[in-house]
């Protein structure tokens, strides 16, 4: 904690959270300048250039020290592009912002006479003693992540993707400005092939910024390759840009489909291939490891789902010395496809049911929940119409950016974070975000136009053999299933079996609750599933009653939701020891 003169207005980084070998996370970059400190996390250009930390902070302290700063503060932050947490203080503000995917979070606490600003939650739970919030619990339980500004605690809230916060000292107020929206607009009016070039420019844009701050500065890339498209983008994209020190990583099941074809493309493209076994038993040693304990406090901070998936590889990459200790992983993060599901009509409620489809699908819930969420959604969309198939899209686009990407997808980061590594996500780079809000809703259905940019100009020439290994995307037909051939179609179902088995049927991931997940498997579906942990919950207790009622089959999220808030409450972050405690008397978690 950075203590100022103003003892109610404070700003907490976690200077640092170490167990054993472990747990090493990034400090933030703290810049003295005359009447300011910043605090930075992350790395930041603009227009097109590398911005130290040291002018970053310059710009920011000369735009917050003037007296009408609003509009052009967020004229100057709209034109920043990186990953970044940033909090700068003067004599009179304090100012919080975070990049416009959230990609690093900021949590705050407004009482009438303090703010508190930190990068965890649990320090903030700790310092005011809130109430757990039973509708943002039931939220978390069934999404994976509390939307909005709101964490599972009253009084604790969350900077939101593109918000930055101005509280002022002498007269306590606090006030939150957005500036930028994922919403669809000023459309390109140009032919598909034009769309493509500026797509390819956008794309050798986004990937030159992350080889310049990191391949340039000596630094070892990481992919995580998958079988599927994003991955494969990513290493198309550095092999185009001669980018040489990359190494592939891949885990999962022995002889899986997904490794195989991850091998296949990393060979093709001669980079270094690594691949870590996945076993139901490494996964229960990992998941109720005491390392792992620490992690889910660190990456939920109250708010998101703990991304355990990547944990045991990183783990293993990190304690046999596989990578670099200077490694940047580079995941395939994105979401550039529009979703609109078959429906009668495009109005109101037909948003709000394929959203609860969408989003809210870890455990079943009854009508009482239901009316919860659709309120919640209906809050966060307000103002946006609901007209057509187009408005339709755009509203679901917009619920997706602001809330499943930034609080759930992104939030898998924290794992490279927690054993010491940078990061960078390429694909949700600011230019191309802007670029995909421009593109017309016929070129995003399906993500027809990025898949005809790998298919038709990246997998070309050089790289053209990537056109012919196996992928788990679908791109080489564009055609919606349902139009297809028959023969087609049996084509489809033959090439995705064997990733259907290995995500549905023999997944190792299971064995973090189960000795033997398939016919522990089996054997729940016809059993009641109980945690007496939320039974002072009447309404998550409902959903749970809802699910063994109707004996609806359990998923591996739902189940790590339910047990994350049910030893929530015991959960406390020691600022002095800068350890992660459980105190005397707190409920434990009850085994799965």
């Amino acid at each position: 904690r950075f203590k100022e003169k103003n003892e109610e207005a404070r700003v907490h980084f976690i200077p640092y959270l170490k167990e054993g070998v472990f747990v090493t996370l990034c400090a933030p970059v703290v810049i003295k300048l005359k009447g300011a400190r910043c605090y930075l996390k992350g790395n930041v250009f603009l227009e097109n250039e590398f911005l130290s930390t040291e002018r970053l902070a310059e710009l920011i302290s000369s735009l917050i020290c003037k007296e009408e700063q609003e509009k052009e503060t967020r004229d100057f932050l709209e034109k920043l592009n990186g990953v970044f947490a940033l909090v700068a203080e003067t004599k009179d503000i304090i100012f919080c912002v975070v990049d416009k995917t959230r990609s690093t979070p900021l949590f705050y606490v407004k009482t009438k006479n303090s703010f508190i600003v930190s990068d965890s939650a649990y320090y903030l739970k700790d310092k005011i003693n809130p109430h757990l919030n039973e509708e943002n619990a039931a939220e978390f339980m069934v999404a994976g992540y509390v939307t909005g500004n709101e964490t599972l605690f009253d009084d604790i809230k969350q900077v939101r993707n593109a918000e930055f916060l101005i509280y002022q000292k002498n007269d306590g107020l606090l006030k939150s400005c957005c500036y930028f929206k994922f919403l669809h607009g000023n459309y390109y009016e140009l032919p598909e092939n034009a769309l493509l070039e500026i797509l390819d420019r956008t794309l050798v844009n986004a990937f030159s910024r992350l080889v310049k701050s990191t391949s340039q500065q000596g630094k070892t890339l990481v992919v995580p390759l998958s079988g599927g498209l994003d991955s494969r983008i990513i290493v198309a994209m550095l092999k185009r840009l001669g980018a040489n020190d990359v190494i592939c990583v891949s885990y999962g099941r022995k002889g899986c489909r997904e490794s195989e074809i991850s091998k296949n493309v990393a060979e093709a493209l001669e980079y270094e291939w690594i691949f870590v076994e996945s076993t139901a038993k490494k996964w229960r040693e990992n998941y109720n490891s005491k390392e792992a304990d620490l992690f889910r406090i660190w990456a939920a901070n109250l708010t998101s789902l703990p991304h355990m998936q990547d944990f045991p590889t990183v783990k293993e990459l990190k304690l046999q010395g596989k990578i670099p200790e200077n490694s940047v992983f580079v995941p395939g993060h994105t979401g550039y496809g529009t979703y609109i599901p078959d429906s009668a009509s495009f109005d109101l409620e037909a948003y709000l049911e394929a959203s609860l489809k969408k989003h809210y699908n870890l455990w079943p819930y009854g009508q009482e929940p239901e009316k919860v969420f659709k309120q919640r959604v209906s809050k966060l969309i307000s103002g946006l119409e609901i007209k057509d198939n187009e408005t339709f899209a755009n509203a679901l686009e917009y619920f997706d950016s602001n809330e499943r990407q930034a609080k759930f997808i992104l939030n898998s980061v924290r794992v490279y974070e927690f054993f010491g590594y940078e990061w960078r996500i390429p694909l949700c780079d600011s230019e191309l975000i802007e670029f995909f809000l421009r593109v017309p809703i016929e070129y995003r259905i399906n993500c027809n136009l990025y898949k005809k940019y790998a298919r038709n100009c990246l997998f070309s020439g050089e790289l053209e053999m990537l056109q012919k290994i196996d992928c788990t995307t679908d791109f080489l037909n564009l055609k919606a299933l349902k139009k297809r051939s028959i023969y087609e179609k049996v084509l489809h179902y033959r090439t995705f079996a064997h990733s259907y088995y290995d995500q549905k049927v023999n997944n190792p991931v299971w064995g973090r609750y189960f000795e033997n997940p398939l016919i522990s498997r089996l054997l729940i579906k016809v059993s009641r599933y109980d945690n007496e942990n939320i039974d002072d919950y009447p309404l998550l207790k409902s959903i749970l009653e809802y699910r063994n009622e109707e004996k609806y089959p359990l998923t591996v999220n739902g189940m790590s939701s339910l047990e994350y808030l049910s030893g929530i409450k015991g959960e406390t972050y020691a600022s002095r020891s800068k350890k992660v405690i459980k105190p005397a008397g707190s409920p434990v978690k009850r085994p799965l």
